[in-house]
């Protein structure tokens, strides 16, 4: 209730501005002096699409999530999460670097057996989500403002006792996990499938296997290149261009970079010392059990390094030099190499009149761009068809055989700008109808018209009958794990085996996890797990898929006997796996406090 009132007190003094106009420009949302941009939509999808997989216990094609509700829950995380952001920024809320760094090495997620934070379980974490350390900062820096905005209006309100109490016992209640990894080989294969058993699977799944709604699109896109001859920019004009922007122009230097982590000092001088003495920074790093990836950043900028002290040091190195063990703000010590330098420079006239032209044929496309749109409405005014205005004014009319909500289908590229609110105009009008041209402000103008509709269509069945058996496959593989780890749960409850026994019979380890609360998540432990041990008891054990893409988990879980530790809130996700976990409840202890909740 906090936060709704809060969002209709924001939209009330700042209101939000055109939701959908100028798709796929700058700028898709506004909420008072909030934007959100294209991009910002695209990585809310991708996470709201893995909660509902993950929530569905499959991968969810982009359709299927559509189907369920996924634009209008996208769209309500982003303008919800913009109208604090706008108020926040009113109230002069900010956050240090230094205290960002500080919450990463108190994230459970990130912290190893012993409570301590890993620098590998961090690296490994954003290597799942998909995310760089600099655009984690980002994201993390907003949820941390939002929750401290939300704190604030939380702190108005005036609520019982017993109720705080109440709230308080539920949200700060944590379970402590010890669970085993159980790979899909350790249950049974499902065999072949029959005939019968593919009909069944085809007829369970059939929006699967139902090919979208196509559409045939013509169109017509005036844009800065379009008009580009018509500006007459000069070499003269370039030149002039280029002294004011040479300061501007210095390319920033990129490294091609490994980071190795080590646990402790003494550790890193020794791996440094055998490194020295000839050892491949490559084999040291096989020899700690991390395979090549483990330790490869990529290419990067010094901005993307959350760790401003490893990143001084990265870009001090030259090239294949390794460097001294180096102690960063975030913990551990680690060693670095760069492998390719690309240093930054001022580019020469030669280097840099493509973009500057480029610069100006935007700044100065507006007007002819303007006069083109008055031209082509005039044409199209007098009875004229797209096509035929189109060669009148030696435009260039592009047809697109097959589209479907995301785009062309057959490999080719959409050469237009605002394609997102394109391809939304496309859908939501018919084949025939004259329909308002998109502008797209600085990229230009579209006009678009609807040649053809292929209507959404199941696929028979023997034409996706290979595609069919992968899925009963997998299912039926998630079945035989299921299957499995049920009967491993009976008998741990009977207390014919152990937990350790179980990780003994399937040559893994019992992994322990931290303390967590209800709405937490950490490596190879999914929500669907935590939200389990919640209401196992004492002594009980539970199965749910785990975060490892090969294995399934069995879990022993066992709720704190000590004041937990503050767990900060992230949006972290994991690759779903095909088995189950089973879980342990050996103790309990609910913490309460006298303060106000803050969520």
């Amino acid at each position: 209730m906090i936060l709704v009132a809060l969002l209709v007190v924001s939209f009330a003094i700042w209101g939000i501005a055109d939701i959908f106009t100028g798709y796929g420009q700058q700028t898709l949302i506004e909420v008072g002096d909030t934007e959100i941009s294209p991009q910002d939509y695209q990585r809310a999808q991708q996470d709201v699409l893995r909660t509902m997989s993950q929530d569905a216990g499959r991968a969810l094609s982009l359709q299927e999530a559509r189907a369920a509700g996924l634009d209008q829950r996208v769209l309500e995380r982003l303008v919800g999460g913009a109208a604090v952001d706008t108020h926040a920024s009113h109230l002069g809320l900010s956050i240090s670097d230094e205290a960002l760094l500080e919450q990463i090495m108190k994230d459970p997620s990130f912290q190893d057996g012993a409570g301590n934070f890993s620098p590998l379980a961090f690296q490994s974490a954003l290597r799942n989500i998909g995310m760089s350390e600099g655009a984690y900062l980002q994201t993390l820096r907003e949820q941390t403002l939002r929750r401290q905005l939300l704190v604030t209006v939380g702190e108005v309100a005036s609520s019982p006792k017993a109720v705080i109490d109440a709230l308080n016992r539920f949200n700060e209640e944590r379970r402590i996990l010890k669970y085993v990894l159980v790979p899909k080989s350790a249950a049974e294969a499902p065999g072949d499938p029959t005939e019968e058993d593919l009909k069944a699977y085809y007829d369970n799944h059939k929006q699967t296997f139902t090919q979208p709604e196509y559409r045939k699109v013509g169109l017509i896109a005036v844009t800065p290149d379009t008009v580009r001859d018509e500006l007459n920019i000069t070499e003269a004009d370039i030149k002039a261009r280029t002294s004011p922007r040479r300061t501007r122009s210095v390319r920033p230097r990129h490294g091609m970079c490994s980071r190795l982590l080590l646990p402790s000092a003494e550790e890193a001088e020794k791996v440094a010392a055998k490194i020295e003495a000839g050892t491949d920074f490559v084999e040291a790093a096989k020899e700690l059990g991390l395979s090549e990836s483990d330790i490869d950043l990529g290419t990067v900028a010094k901005k993307d390094l959350a760790d401003s002290v490893v990143a001084e040091e990265a870009f001090k190195l030259e090239k294949d030099e390794v460097s001294k063990p180096v102690t960063g703000k975030l913990g551990g010590v680690v060693l670095l190499r760069v492998t390719e330098i690309t240093p930054g420079k001022i580019p020469t006239f030669e280097e840099a009149k493509a973009n500057i032209e480029n610069d100006l044929v935007k700044e100065r496309a507006s007007g002819a761009i303007f006069d083109m749109h008055d031209k082509v409405e005039d044409e199209l005014a007098s009875g004229a068809t797209l096509e035929e205005t189109a060669g009148k004014l030696k435009l260039d009319y592009v047809v697109v055989d097959q589209v479907d909500r995301t785009g062309p289908t057959d490999g080719t590229q959409l050469e237009a700008p605002a394609q997102k609110e394109l391809l939304n105009g496309v859908f939501a009008t018919d084949a025939g109808i004259e329909n308002d041209p998109i502008d797209a402000r600085d990229e230009g103008v579209v006009w678009y018209e609807v040649l053809g509709i292929t209507p959404e269509t199941l696929q028979p069945f023997d034409e996706v009958r290979s595609e069919v058996e992968k899925g009963w496959r997998g299912e039926a593989t998630r079945n035989q794990v299921k299957t499995y780890t049920d009967k491993l749960i009976s008998e741990l409850n009977s207390g014919s085996k152990t937990l350790e026994g179980v990780a003994s019979d399937l040559g893994q380890e019992v992994l322990p996890t931290s303390a967590l609360k209800r709405d937490d998540i950490t490596v190879n432990v999914l929500p669907p797990a935590v939200q389990q041990a919640f209401t196992l008891p004492k002594g009980g054990y539970g199965s749910a898929a785990s975060g490892a893409t090969k294995a399934a988990s069995c879990s022993r879980w066992k709720i704190s006997s000590s004041r937990p530790r503050s767990t900060p809130a992230h949006s972290s996700s994991w690759a779903r796996g095909s088995g189950c976990s089973i879980a342990r409840t050996s103790s309990r202890n609910i913490s309460a406090s006298s303060s106000r909740p803050t969520a």
